[in-house]
């Protein structure tokens, strides 16, 4: 693998009776507020959507490579240009631990310094995962870098070590990445360690802020299914870490449907739980807990691509989450990711297979990667309304029809689907007036003149975007 991964071997097992691969289920009502399976019980508390515009909520997870060899170098070439070509000027990566602190008190910055100045020369704004252990950090014989530090102060000094080297350049990081997922994440415990990652997180966020008051930190994405899923994780590092609720300033979450994401973001098919929900789920456990309203950022959400068909699944999914999530009150979505890994010949996982662009080496002759249609598909939407911001959901039928108005400088703009892979095509009336432009999810662009009763458009499971002019 590339880097570790998004979503763990375990995980496939443990879920993977309860997964399959098919078509969404009917979608439920965008103001669903009732509790969904998975969720341990908890309250949702639905939020209002995002004001923010579309192309400053959506961002990439990447992989970026750090390397100063020629294949490194024009594979971070590539991750540039094509940022630049979605419309996306946010990526999330690794800071890890044991690259920058290799041994106690010894810091080597050069790989990072050089990520840091080219995100800068391209206008990209970095989400540095401060992340894993460090082996001179823990007692337990023969650890490696996945296991968490014995004294929290210890990863707490590195943060700091970090954000002082970058001050003035980076204004906001993430602490560690799905600490539930423990077999991979934070070892040796399978679920992981809510109360010891809590701990880790309390004393690195007041360090970071004692630091640098203006920095915004965040709690670590959690696998929203596991086993000890990621609302009941927090949830219990809240409990067991006293003052972590009221301190924190800022919260993550993953947003993958079971492994492997098979499903549409609205489903509620096999025990899955809708991104609306999902959400909403994470914002009922910030306020069990006490916490002050806080920003919810999705630092990964994606779909690999494991056949022909999923290709076209793939897109409408990305593209369908970006809108839904932005409903839901997410001010980030940091798309998993631009390019895939290379093939995993004979295994079960698709854990490289969720880029956005497909594999290369970026060896001389291994050819530049191939764009994806979900690729196509997200700089489409971002190129249609990307300085639009959405406003709410508004009624259609049949009742799988996602209807969804946003606001821009140009007016409004209506992003319309069916949540059923397969079912038919059906005519959806948009409140538009005027001159309009349709952008269909391949990027294809036709221009339409609504009537007195609106515009009429034909709709499947592939996002349409209606801008009235």
């Amino acid at each position: 693998m590339r880097a570790v991964s998004c979503a763990p071997i375990l995980a496939s097992l443990a879920l993977a009776a309860a997964c399959g691969h098919g078509s969404s289920a009917t979608a439920p009502p965008a103001d669903s507020g009732t509790d969904d399976a998975g969720d341990g019980g908890i309250t949702e508390v639905p939020r209002t959507p995002s004001t923010l515009a579309l192309a400053d909520i959506v961002g990439l997870s990447s992989h970026i490579q750090l390397g100063s060899d020629a294949a490194s170098l024009a594979e971070r070439a590539f991750e540039w240009s094509k940022l630049a070509e979605l419309g996306v000027h946010r990526m999330r990566a690794d800071f890890t631990w044991s690259t920058i602190e290799p041994s106690r008190g010894s810091f080597d910055f050069s790989r990072y310094d050089t990520l840091v100045s080219e995100a800068q020369q391209h206008g990209v704004s970095l989400l540095p995962i401060l992340d894993y252990g460090v082996p001179w950090a823990t007692s337990v014989p023969g650890a490696d870098d996945h296991y968490p530090p014995d004294h929290p102060s210890d990863f707490a000094a590195y943060a700091v070590a970090v954000a002082n080297r970058y001050a003035g350049k980076i204004s906001e990081y993430e602490i560690w990445n799905e600490p539930n997922v423990g077999v991979q994440n934070w070892k040796p415990n399978l679920k992981g360690d809510p109360a010891a990652y809590g701990a880790l997180l309390l004393a690195a966020n007041q360090a970071l802020l004692a630091a640098q008051p203006q920095l915004r930190v965040a709690y670590a994405g959690t696998e929203y299914h596991y086993l000890l899923s990621g609302p009941d994780f927090v949830a219990q590092s809240f409990v067991d870490t006293r003052g972590l609720a009221s301190a924190l300033g800022t919260f993550a979450m993953h947003a993958y449907e079971k492994y492997p994401p098979s499903y549409g973001p609205e489903t509620t098919y096999a025990g899955e739980v809708p991104l609306l929900d999902k959400v909403a789920t994470m914002s009922g456990v910030l306020a069990a807990a006490g916490a002050k309203p806080l920003p919810i950022w999705i630092t990964e959400i994606g779909w690999a691509v494991t056949t022909t068909d999923s290709l076209a699944q793939q897109a409408r999914y990305t593209v369908r989450a970006v809108v839904l999530g932005a409903l839901a009150g997410a001010d980030r979505i940091y798309l998993y990711t631009l390019l895939d890994g290379p093939p995993q010949m004979g295994s079960i996982l698709s854990e490289n297979a969720f880029g956005l662009c497909t594999y290369s080496d970026f060896s001389a002759d291994a050819g530049t990667p191939g764009e994806k249609p979900a690729f196509v598909g997200v700089k489409a939407l971002l190129g249609a309304v990307g300085a639009y911001h959405v406003e709410k959901r508004l009624p259609a039928t049949p009742s799988d029809v996602y209807l969804v108005q946003l606001s821009g400088p140009g007016g409004n703009a209506w992003v319309v689907w069916r949540a059923t892979d397969g079912a038919a095509p059906t005519s959806v009336t948009v409140p538009a007036t005027g001159n309009v432009a349709v952008t269909a999810i391949d990027g294809t662009l036709t221009n339409g003149s609504a009537s007195a009763g609106g515009y009429a458009v034909e709709v499947g499971a592939d996002p349409v975007v209606v801008v009235a002019h």
